[in-house]
């Protein structure tokens, strides 16, 4: 039975599943959970019939979210709420209601939701697409035991598993984290079998596949060895390896269905391990509502701890294309794009990111070195940083902050960077003020004299690279001229400067200091200081954010160019990653291929 509701009420919902019910001539028992669907108009038939199919193990109420807030100004100040009430039929023993909120109501989907949960009974929260950022935290999120999102439906799946990890929560999954199941449950079973010890490992899996990064972060994780993410042309994960005493544990799968697994002393033996629907895979997540601790660490191990490689199939192209990439005069790495839709987005996503990284660093290596940028995009991260969650995942007393660059202007001056990275992020964390290292204002005991200010905070660089990790260094050389920065953030600039290193300018063509005092910038003030393009490159990873239409011409250029002297952003790099931060419209004007 079907019946349509225009301009109605959650009473009146819950009127209509009363009398259908009683139509049918069955009371409403049996149903086990509700299970809430947030997703758009085109894709909701989709969702709601995996949903519909899974019920059938798991009978429950479905409410299906559409949000239609509205194009122009009349209709989102107009609320209304349309319903369709589904009883029996292809329902089964379940309920659906399709719910299409329209203008303001679009924004208070759980004022909607509440007085139509099932009483006493579970609530599961799945976005197909498009979750928030902090699932927990979502208004309709808060209502459910249970959260599921789906980082492959996402445009750049491995940094959504970064923001998962930055925003976990008891209660959140991830489909990309349940299509693993069963390559788990093959892998365990073979290990029991064999009880031999494993010394590393080797995933195979697709490209931006978010299931083949869970499966490497769990095995790292489980066992404690190196794990190797490599690269094949798919469908989904292909293949496993496990490096024992004894010889390889291999899981093949090369066709998306029958796997042969290889143990040492064994005959091999096949196993199926077909893709399964997304009705079998929301099926799974409703057999548990409990925490999954499992996923929790695995997805929070950090993906910058997996060894990257390649396969065959594509080896060849990407090292040449990396090889093309490199910067002169070092192994740096080549630059990596990743496009937010907005600045907005793109500051959360980065504060996630950088979060991971931090955390990541202090367990590698017992503390983090990051140096800060200012600007526009610089702050907005900070402000996003601050509201961030996640942030407590950071022991921020075992942070050493620096900065790329710095107006030479009296000490509290709200122009100069630092003063405006305390308002935004560091007066509210509990740093350790000795590990807090401006650069040297016009005031402080060098006065005017910016070169001996540049000098006095080179030489702070140089005393922490010899206390600390000892890995520092311009290039990674030898000497210890600044500390192995874990990532070094830098503003871009329409002219392609960064730092306060700009196209043509001394400071942008020197090669053998690590900060440099900059006169007459074209930008004010006109004095500044500023690391070099060598202390750059020493950072492990270096990130370069740009957002806006001013930027797009910059971005591209940038990522064209080959001269650092013209274009200063091109010889950024860092040692391990480079990383490309921008949003729509500063990526404009980039390639497909410049894309990534």
């Amino acid at each position: 039975m079907n019946i349509d509701l225009t301009d109605t009420t959650s009473g009146r919902i819950n009127a209509a599943l009363v009398r259908a019910r009683r139509a049918m001539g069955s009371p409403a028992v049996g149903m086990v959970l509700t299970l809430v669907i947030v997703t758009d108009e085109g894709s909701h038939y989709d969702a709601l019939k995996a949903a519909s199919d899974a019920s059938k193990e798991h009978p429950s109420r479905i409410l299906v979210v559409v949000r239609r807030p509205g194009r122009s100004p009349r209709d989102r100040a107009t609320a209304r709420l349309d319903a369709e009430v589904r009883v029996g039929g292809e329902t089964g023993t379940g309920e659906t209601v399709l719910l299409r909120l329209h203008g303001e109501l679009a924004n208070h989907a759980h004022s909607v939701v509440l007085p139509l949960l099932l009483p006493d009974a579970p609530v599961v929260l799945w976005w197909p697409a498009d979750p928030p950022e902090y699932p927990s935290k979502d208004p309709l999120g808060a209502l459910a035991q249970r959260r599921i999102t789906d980082a492959a439906e996402t445009e750049d799946p491995v940094a959504a598993l970064r923001g998962r990890a930055a925003a976990y929560a008891p209660g959140d999954t991830d489909l990309a984290w349940t299509r693993v199941t069963l390559w788990r449950s093959v892998l365990a079973a073979a290990l029991d079998q064999k009880q031999t010890r494993v010394t590393r490992a080797v995933v195979e899996g697709e490209e931006y596949n978010p299931s083949s990064e869970l499966l490497a972060l769990w095995l790292a994780d489980r066992l404690g060895v190196p794990v190797e993410r490599v690269l094949s042309g798919g469908p989904g994960i292909t293949a496993v390896r496990l490096a024992t005493d004894e010889g390889d544990i291999c899981l093949d799968r090369g066709d998306g269905s029958l796997a042969t697994l290889s143990v040492p002393g064994q005959p091999d033996r096949s196993v199926a391990l077909h893709r399964r629907s997304t009705a079998e895979l929301i099926a799974e997540e409703l057999r548990r509502l409990d925490p999954d601790e499992t996923y929790a660490r695995a997805v929070r191990f950090g993906l910058d701890r997996l060894v990257r490689g390649q396969v065959a199939e594509v080896e060849a192209a990407e090292a040449a294309q990396a090889e093309a990439a490199r910067a002169p005069g070092g192994e740096q790495a080549p630059a990596q794009v990743v496009v937010h839709p907005d600045s907005e987005r793109m500051a959360r996503a980065t504060a996630a990111r950088l979060i991971t990284v931090i955390a990541d660093a202090q367990t590698a290596r017992g503390r983090a070195h990051v140096a800060l940028t200012g600007g526009r995009n610089g702050n907005a991260l900070l402000a996003a940083l601050a509201q961030a969650p996640g942030r407590d995942a950071v022991d921020w007393s075992r942070v050493d902050l620096w900065w790329g660059d710095e107006r030479f202007l009296p000490d509290g001056d709200p122009d100069r960077n630092h003063t405006q990275a305390r308002e935004a992020l560091l007066d509210a964390l509990a740093l350790d003020p000795s590990r807090v290292h401006p650069m040297p204002a016009s005031d402080g005991p060098h006065g005017d004299d910016v070169d001996a200010a540049a000098e006095a905070y080179a030489a702070e660089l140089a005393a922490a690279a010899d206390g600390g990790s000892g890995d520092g260094g311009p290039g990674g050389g030898p000497g210890g001229a600044v500390p192995a920065f874990d990532v070094l953030l830098l503003g871009l600039g329409p002219d392609t400067h960064v730092a306060s290193l700009f196209p043509g300018h001394p400071a942008a063509k020197e090669t053998g200091r690590t900060v440099v005092g900059v006169r007459q910038a074209p930008k004010p003030p006109p004095t500044r200081i500023s690391l070099t393009l060598p202390a750059i490159r020493a950072a492990r990873e270096v990130w370069l954010l740009a957002a806006g239409e001013d930027k797009a011409g910059a971005a591209a250029g940038a990522l064209a160019a080959g001269d650092p002297a013209r274009t200063p952003a091109a010889g950024a790099r860092g040692r391990e990653r480079t990383l490309w931060i921008l949003d729509e419209k500063a990526a404009a004007l980039l390639s497909e291929s410049a894309r990534g």
